[in-house]
């Protein structure tokens, strides 16, 4: 691991040394060979199957991240296995497979398990067996709370940071503002929606919420909720949906010809999977928010960090699409994962595996924007502190000026 001085503290950098279509292992993994010291196995739920399995995608690009992490010589001297199953995005296959996981399998943590109920429903059993339930996908504040989940660390930034910032936003451009929402009657929708209205009120914003419509995840569709929020006169419509639903809404808008300020979350703004199925001209002047370079965006074609991504996918994941960002976010934070388990050494205990991923200061990830970077402590388990805002221009996501 190549450490680079900052001004004012170190930042840690993973360099795998790409050299042209060859993954040259770093120094630290050539010590000793990848199979000297055994096995470190770690287990993950994603929604292989089901309404959601395009959100999967993480969990396709990690097992293929560990695969090339393996024959550069894995974590000192050991191999990574990533166990990844199927929970169908089912809270109660969630459960069984992580007992599984965790019982039979014996892995020594759980990884980036996809979804904010299905991690919800497996909290409280890790923590009381203290299995560590890091960079979990989903962003709900519960799972920065150390007081309460002290094995539990959120990968994604939080509900509240991104409502906030949306709140923000929309006092700052339409401070009169009606506000439509459609929400996922879930722990992510209901969240994210109290966090929306509640920085609204400490703003003191003129602001207001003029109708609300919620959908269960079985919903086959929300047509009739959108054409209720179209009918209040809304000029500002809060989506906060998962991809299936957000394409199904931004379709349903256009259709009926309702011109809101429309605002879409992090978890649904992949122009790959969401805004080219939803039809890439109904999605311009979409609002989202994000801390994190955009995959497949020209901007970013001379960055150091996603050339080596690229060169990556095209090694080991040459069918998966390079304009996805779920394949970038999920390679990024299977970086993450292997320095914490880097920084262990060879006491690979829940303690010492808590202490590495609690004691992160500015650890620059390959797939976030320049100058976010990874920031933990034993109090404060939100990975990500910034957020920027950008707006859809039926390519890309362009960022709006901080």
């Amino acid at each position: 691991m190549d450490r680079v001085a900052s001004t004012s503290r170190r930042r840690h950098v993973l360099q795998l040394g790409l050299a042209p279509l060859v993954l040259l292992a770093p120094g630290w993994a050539r010590s000793e060979g990848a199979a000297g010291k055994g096995e470190i196995k770690l287990g993950q739920t994603m929604p292989y199957s089901g309404p959601l399995s395009a959100l999967s995608a993480v969990g396709k690009v990690q097992v293929r991240y560990f695969k090339m992490l393996n024959e550069a010589g894995g974590i000192n001297g050991r191999t990574v296995r990533l166990i990844s199953v199927d929970d169908g995005y089912n809270p109660a296959k969630a459960v069984e497979q992580t007992r599984n996981l965790v019982g039979r399998e014996g892995v020594v943590a759980m990884f980036s398990s996809m979804g904010t109920a299905q991690n919800v429903a497996v909290q409280k059993f890790l923590n009381g067996r203290k299995v560590p339930q890091l960079f979990v996908y989903a962003g709900s504040d519960r799972f920065a709370d150390p007081e309460h989940y002290p094995y539990t660390l959120p990968g994604l930034s939080t509900f509240s940071l991104e409502a906030k910032a949306y709140a923000d936003y929309v006092n700052r451009v339409k401070p009169e503002a009606k506000v439509a929402v459609l929400y996922q009657n879930d722990d992510f929708g209901q969240e994210y929606l109290e966090a929306f209205r509640q920085h609204l009120q400490e703003l003191g914003s003129k602001a207001s919420i003029v109708k609300m419509a919620s959908y269960e995840v079985t919903t086959p569709t929300i047509e009739s909720q959108v054409i209720a929020l179209a009918a209040s006169g809304a000029d500002v419509f809060m989506n906060i949906t998962s991809p299936k639903f957000t394409i199904q809404a931004i379709r349903k808008v256009d259709d009926l010809g309702w011109k809101p300020l429309h605002i879409v979350p992090i978890t649904s703004n992949f122009i790959a999977t969401v805004l080219s199925v939803a039809g890439l001209q109904k999605c311009v002047g979409l609002v989202s928010a994000t801390p994190s370079k955009s995959a497949g965006d020209p901007e970013w074609q001379d960055d150091a960090e996603y050339k080596k991504w690229l060169a990556f996918m095209k090694r080991y994941y040459p069918e998966g699409d390079t304009t996805e960002h779920l394949n970038f976010a999920g390679y990024g934070m299977a970086v993450l994962m292997t320095e914490v388990l880097r920084r262990c050494g060879d006491e690979l205990t829940s303690a010492r595996i808590m202490h590495e991923a609690t004691h992160l200061q500015e650890v620059e990830v390959p797939h976030l924007l320049p100058g976010i970077t990874v920031n933990t402590s034993p109090t404060d388990y939100q990975i990500i502190q910034q957020i920027r805002v950008q707006r859809f221009d039926g390519k890309r996501w362009a960022l709006l000026e901080a």
